[in-house]
């Protein structure tokens, strides 16, 4: 969470925040991701958002290889059951 925090600073810093980001800014900015703010930030964490959402980061998208993994161990811990269907 710190290194996601640490680069929306950097990349607002960037852009056109050369002296920093302001410590809050109108609520109507925030809340279109058009302004940067450490209030925004405080609100993410203390909304527990540790993908940080609300700050416009994605979140980290698992691979198929790991579904599948998942599945099988669900299925060899009882916890899923396999259905078979007979087509034919």
């Amino acid at each position: 969470m710190k290194i996601k925090i640490e680069k929306y600073i950097k990349e607002w810093e960037q852009r056109c925040y050369k002296l920093g980001i302001p410590d809050k800014a109108p609520i109507e900015l925030e809340k279109n991701c058009n302004v940067p703010s450490y209030r925004k930030i405080a609100f993410a964490i203390l909304k527990n958002d540790a993908n940080l959402k609300s700050l416009g980061f994605n979140e980290n998208k698992k691979s198929e290889a790991y579904y599948q993994l998942k599945r099988k161990e669900l299925i060899e811990n009882g916890k899923l059951k396999v259905i078979q269907l007979n087509i034919f």
